[in-house]
């Protein structure tokens, strides 16, 4: 039996890498809430909580055509990726009083940068029409990814070494 964890992430990966037909999204947005029921739990209040998002699609004003798709609020143009950049991205990004509370060595980098991870995690779970192209359906070439690897663990141990000076 395949944990709530895997099932979340099998329909992830499924709908993040290739538009969902119109008629196929409420479906889509079924199955996901099945996914984080079963991942994250059954409780009294997660029901309503998984009942409050989508799978859903974001339309470019001009021309009523879909550039991107993701986790959503039910009902509403209101992304997921988009709604924690707001609540986190600030322009002094201070850590929330609350949370630096409860991690008292977290440093004012470290929370930016986690905040932006987080950021990147939600964004990479979206379906978008510009990379579409790149994406290729979800297949991903093997040649292609051992080069990307090799590439960028080596950048990152010139990073490492001077900041600075790495490019």
């Amino acid at each position: 039996m395949a944990s709530g964890k895997q099932v979340l992430i099998h329909f992830l990966k499924k709908y993040s890498l290739q538009k969902t037909k119109k008629e196929d999204l409420a479906d889509a947005s079924e199955n996901l809430r099945v996914g984080f029921l079963l991942h994250g739990s059954t409780s009294k209040e997660m029901w309503q909580i998984v009942d409050t998002i989508e799978w859903g699609e974001e339309i470019a004003d001009e021309s009523d055509e879909v550039i991107s798709q993701g986790l959503k609020i039910k009902d509403k143009n209101i992304s997921l990726p988009e709604l924690f950049d707001y609540i986190t991205w600030e322009s002094e990004h201070k850590i929330p009083k609350r949370v630096a509370k409860r991690f008292p060595e977290l440093t004012q980098s470290e929370y930016y940068a986690a905040t932006r991870i987080m950021g990147l995690v939600l964004s990479s779970i979206e379906w978008s029409d510009w990379l579409s192209e790149v994406e290729n359906g979800g297949k991903l070439d093997s040649v292609e990814l051992n080069k990307y690897l090799k590439s960028y663990k080596e950048k990152l141990g010139y990073y490492r070494e001077d900041s600075e000076n790495y490019i």
